[in-house]
């Protein structure tokens, strides 16, 4: 089966090594990832600097863009219940109500499966809620920490 996205081994290098560096990490950390615009669809990482501020979910509203949508790969340090820490990593599918072209909906959606597969996520979570409120935080925070 062919596919029109791709990644290229640097983007592969950089998502495996953003698994080994986080793996036991004490701070949350995200890796934004983005595809390309025609002709090339390639998905790749998206190098914006603003990204680097990251430190807390309330932020990432902020960091993301409101009209396009995202993959972001998610590196979160909890405490389970019986005191073992534990890094797992997400694959956040942000889609926010925003987002007006269909083409880049569909590009998305078509791409996800290859994403996940590539990026060997312990979990995924689509967000589309624009993360604006308390109570959407709090909301993202508990569907992470669920079994």
């Amino acid at each position: 089966m062919s596919t029109i996205y791709h990644f290229s081994n640097e983007t592969k290098n950089q998502i495996k090594k953003f698994r080994t560096a986080t793996a036991r990490s004490d701070d949350i950390q995200i890796q934004s990832i983005k595809i390309q615009p025609k002709p090339s669809y390639e998905i790749i990482i998206d190098d914006d600097e603003d990204l680097e501020d990251f430190n807390r979910l309330e932020d990432l509203a902020e960091l993301l863009p409101d009209n396009m949508p995202r993959f972001v790969l998610l590196s979160y340090p909890m405490t389970t219940r019986d005191g073992r820490k534990k890094t797992p990593l997400v694959l956040l599918y942000w889609k926010p109500a925003t987002v007006v072209s269909q083409e880049w909906k569909m590009l998305y959606a078509g791409a996800l499966e290859m994403v996940r597969a590539e990026c060997a996520v312990n979990k995924y979570i689509e967000v589309s809620s624009g993360l604006e409120d308390e109570d959407d935080i709090e909301e993202l925070k508990q569907e992470i920490e669920a079994k």
